[in-house]
């Protein structure tokens, strides 16, 4: 009974988790969904500028210039916005970032003046949702002396220039604080994630442990007395019943057994929606080929999967994971920018241990992109029936 009631309660874990799937990303996506259109929204200030554009008869040519770069412009931000919330390590968009630094200045010689005010605005936002706190306040400072000195070759008055210059600085350390904000909370999020994941271990732990000690304990006892009864009254009808009881019991003391060995090892799709959750909040898509087998559901591979996502989403600074079940192998790479060399760190050592220990090994190598594949997968004679 307890067996098959464990069933059922893993099976309604399941069921959990992949109506978590069909209902949507972590709430974190969709709130970088809303940074992503709020920010881009500020292109609409654009709007603004044909009527005095216009106003003053421009030729066929100046309007060509002023809608190619307009358009290169706004492509080229709208790409680093959407590539670049959330931060990361690595700058995913160097030459479009480039673009908007670039077409930004050229369109200086086109537009009206009202773009000198405007463009400071979106390469300040670019350079602070790129680099990292301190090297984004720093770019935005050198780019705020450039647009003093077109202000100054342009004829603005210097009163202009220090207000412009004082609204330019109070935005990027909010904008810089903003972001910092929202990766205390990330960060707070994980540990608390990481907190709860250990109670819930250390509760399980608990739990399998009373079941294997107490109730083992006594399953074993009442075989042994049963079986002790039994050979009394052997050719009796209460040595017969007695020897039913003694086989109940053990068919118990095994189920029992299997549950506590299953709620000490982790459970391959629990993880696997956990990575989704995870990377959700790290702003990295999660991709998964293929379906788990028999052969991934044994414990190292759930804490190989559990490994690998936490480093994907830790330390690559990446943009896209994925996960691929193949077959007597699981394999999780990205297409981040790690640091030079690939090294496992003593997570993915005590990992390599486990999988030794179940027959498997662990490999580490390069992705296609750059990143970092890690790949869990049974040795030749050391691989179970999918």
């Amino acid at each position: 009974m307890a067996f098959s009631t464990g069933h059922r309660e893993r099976d309604g874990d399941r069921r959990t988790a992949a109506e978590r799937s069909r209902t949507g990303a972590a709430p974190s996506a969709a709130l970088y969904r809303g940074i992503r259109l709020f920010t881009i929204a500020f292109l609409l200030l654009v709007l603004t500028l044909p009527p005095e554009f216009l106003r003053d008869r421009p030729g066929p040519w100046k309007c060509a210039v002023a809608g190619c770069g307009l358009a290169v412009f706004m492509a080229s931000y709208t790409r680093v916005v959407c590539r670049s919330i959330p931060r990361s390590e690595r700058l995913h968009t160097p030459w479009a970032l480039l673009g908007v630094v670039v077409s930004g200045l050229a369109l200086l010689a086109v537009l009206p003046e009202s773009w000198i005010y405007y463009l400071p605005f979106y390469v300040l936002t670019c350079l602070v949702i790129t680099q990292g706190p301190w090297l984004g306040l720093v770019s935005a400072g050198g780019f705020v002396l450039v647009m003093v000195c077109a202000g100054l070759l342009r004829g603005l008055a210097p009163m202009r220039l220090a207000i412009l210059v004082t609204q330019l600085a109070v935005f990027a350390v909010t904008l810089s604080g903003i972001h910092q904000v929202i990766e205390f909370a990330i960060t707070r999020w994980e540990t608390q994630k990481a907190s709860e994941r250990l109670a819930g271990e250390r509760e399980r732990r608990r739990l399998s442990r009373d079941l294997h000690d107490l109730v083992g304990r006594d399953l074993v006892a009442l075989i042994m007395r049963a079986e002790v009864a039994a050979q009394h009254d052997p050719e009796t009808s209460t040595g017969e019943e007695l020897r039913r009881i003694a086989a109940l019991a053990r068919t118990a003391l095994n189920n029992t057994l299997a549950v506590v060995e299953e709620m000490r090892s982790p459970d391959i799709v629990t993880e696997l929606e956990e990575a989704r959750e995870l990377l959700g909040w790290a702003g990295i898509d999660l991709a998964v080929f293929g379906r788990p087998v028999r052969a991934h559901q044994r414990a190292p591979f759930a804490w190989f999967l559990r490994e690998a996502v936490t480093n994907v989403a830790k330390h690559s600074g990446a943009r896209t994971c994925r996960v691929i079940f193949g077959a007597g192998r699981l394999t999780v790479e990205d297409d981040g920018r790690p640091k030079e060399p690939l090294v496992p760190g003593a997570g993915l050592t005590g990992l390599r241990e486990r999988l030794e220990q179940a027959g498997a090994e662990l490999v580490v190598s390069r992705s296609r992109e750059g990143g970092v594949r890690v790949t869990a997968r049974f040795v030749e004679g050391g691989r179970p029936h999918d």
